[in-house]
């Protein structure tokens, strides 16, 4: 028996090709386009804790001044080109550098950590923050910085004492470790830092059972 020729299908072109049925999930080209057009009028979030990050890295590289004073005029000192009322921009008011000046810094920064550290990853997290970026010294967060651990039990102790928390109420170690993070969220770097209009949001945060 003869065998029947075999049929050939045309090749598939952007004319022919095949297209969502109706009530599919796939969205047509117009469709994308228009919420193209309209993330594109959006604008971006604020960088929210990108100061305190930027703080946090410039403590760690040990390169400029602690006082804002003095680590304003230090970061300038890195580049004379970048003027004062930006640099207290990028320091106190969570807003970004130009992202080539910020990746620049960056890597001049964690140069100075080690090479454990990576500046991409560093980079993310100042511009994102957790949770979507961790913490690249999570791990390791004030564990070697004697001195934020001693602010730390200071704050703990005043804490318990100025709202009458008794030992136990709470797990210790916890605790402790939520009043590093807190510090690092609010800048706390010496013991002159932590104010009076700190102790109900520490205690908040602590302690949340006794608020």
């Amino acid at each position: 028996m003869a065998r029947k020729p075999r049929a050939h299908s045309a090749p598939t072109t952007a004319s022919n090709a095949p297209k969502p049925t109706p009530g599919s999930d796939s969205p047509t080209p117009a469709a994308l386009a228009s919420a193209f057009a309209t993330l594109g009028e959006e604008p971006p979030a604020p960088p929210l804790g990108f100061s305190a990050r930027l703080n946090l890295l410039l403590d760690l590289a040990a390169v400029v001044p602690a006082r804002i004073e003095g680590r304003v005029l230090g970061v300038l000192a890195i580049n004379p080109a970048w003027k004062e009322l930006e640099v207290r921009r990028w320091l106190q008011q969570d807003q970004l550098p130009d992202r080539a000046e910020l990746r620049r810094l960056v890597k001049l920064l964690v140069a100075q950590l080690g090479p454990e550290h990576d500046a991409l990853r560093w980079e993310a997290f100042l511009v994102y923050g957790s949770p979507i970026v961790g913490s690249p010294v999570e791990h390791l967060l004030y564990r070697e910085d004697r001195g934020r651990r001693d602010i730390a039990s200071r704050i703990f102790a005043l804490l318990t004492e100025q709202y009458a928390i008794p030992p136990s109420s709470y797990d210790a170690d916890l605790v402790f470790q939520r009043c590093l993070k807190l510090m690092q969220q609010f800048n706390i770097y010496e013991w002159e830092d932590f104010q009076a209009g700190h102790m109900e949001p520490f205690r908040s945060v602590l302690f949340p059972e006794t608020s």
